[in-house]
């Protein structure tokens, strides 16, 4: 029973704390794979805590299962047989797997589906209003300054052409960078997958906040690798450019920019980076072992008089 609550109250902190941290590494100078890894690792030890408690609930001694079975049949709901806590999260966490499980499967085809039918229908009407595809490149000819990439087959890369006339060439190669290199990182499969972690469990922080998360991580590490190649300063520009009004998501990027050329940058990122990591193992490691020590001790009394 202790172990299987500090596990339940393990789940609870991480999905509560988490989106604290996640926000943390947004503002830290840390590499982009690493943002992933810290949110992966804060969803993952959430899951694993959550299926640990319910399989130590349904664990030799407890025989939660015959109980999960028997709590489902009328007869036993009329003698008001009252269940115990590993009982209780046996059943609870069968239900709520079993229904979480069945949203992100739902959520999943359809954000797959709905890829389809977004990329199907631009190349169709790529096809008609542009002319031909130049270096894997669709222009638009619109004034507006307009700059996006849609996973498929083929991968599309649209730029406008008020963008090329108001852009200088660096600047443009940078924004074109910057699209590819969501294709190359499987970018729109990330947030696919935060929409559908978002769907199966809304009511937990963690995952309700993911895909606003995973969209802001994506475009800083899009930034980051067209930064390597063009310099910061000229995707900085370009940003700046193509958004004159700033938003808190754009003076978060133009931030991480300015400070890119910083000196001793290398050693704020180690510093940063390992701050994350021990942040996010540290969180659920230290939850669970300190509510299992509590409870040990809570319950040390009455097994000593048993």
């Amino acid at each position: 029973m202790i172990v299987s609550a500090a596990l339940v109250a393990t789940v609870a902190v991480v999905g509560f704390c988490g989106p604290m941290l996640l926000r943390r590494t947004l503002r830290a100078s840390v590499p982009g794979p690493l943002r992933f890894g810290t949110w992966i690792l804060l969803l993952g030890s959430m899951i694993a805590a959550g299926a640990g408690a319910v399989a130590t609930a349904f664990g030799p001694g407890h025989e939660a299962a015959r109980q999960f079975v028997a709590w489902l049949r009328i007869d036993t709901l009329r003698h008001h047989e009252v269940l115990h806590l590993d009982e209780v999260i046996g059943v609870s966490g069968v239900l709520l797997v079993t229904g979480a499980a069945g949203a992100f499967a739902v959520a999943s085809v359809r954000r797959y589906r709905h890829q389809l039918r977004l990329h199907d229908r631009h190349f169709a009407e790529l096809s008609i209003v542009c002319q031909a595809s130049r270096a894997g490149v669709w222009w638009l000819p619109l004034e507006e300054k307009l700059a996006y990439s849609i996973a498929g087959k083929p991968d599309l890369v649209v730029l406008s052409e008020g963008l090329a006339k108001d852009l200088s060439a660096p600047e443009l190669a940078a924004v074109l960078d910057h699209e590819r290199s969501h294709l190359r990182g499987r970018h729109h499969r990330l947030v696919g997958f935060a929409q559908a972690v978002s769907a199966a469990l809304p009511f937990v922080p963690l995952a309700r906040q993911s895909p606003e998360f995973v969209a802001a991580a994506v475009e800083l590490s899009a930034d980051a690798a067209a930064g390597r190649k063009h310099g910061p300063a000229t995707v900085s520009a370009a940003l700046d450019r193509m958004h004159p009004v700033r938003s808190p998501a754009i003076a978060l990027r133009l931030g991480h920019l300015a400070n890119s050329g910083r000196r001793h940058k290398s050693a704020f990122r180690v510093r940063d980076s390992v701050l994350v990591l021990a942040a996010a193992a540290a969180l659920p490691l230290s939850t669970a072992a300190a509510l299992v020590v509590a409870g040990a001790w809570a319950a040390t009394p009455a097994l000593l008089h048993a």
